[in-house]
């Protein structure tokens, strides 16, 4: 999945901040959609949501 959102960014140095940026945060967004969804299926649903939105507007972001 993730090879899905460096899809979406402009260079290489987007992605290795994009990556590091993922790293940090899937747990904690996960959990977090877990705690209020309470499915995981759903919660996985959200995660890719938050980190497809991420990417695209990556640039945004700094």
């Amino acid at each position: 999945m993730l090879s899905l959102y460096l899809a979406v960014l402009d260079d290489q140095s987007s992605e290795e901040q994009f990556i590091d940026v993922y790293n940090t945060y899937k747990r904690l967004v996960y959990h977090t959609a877990y705690k209020i969804m309470g499915d995981s299926y759903l919660a996985e649903d959200v995660l890719q949501e938050v980190f497809l939105y991420v990417a695209k507007n990556f640039s945004k972001i700094h």
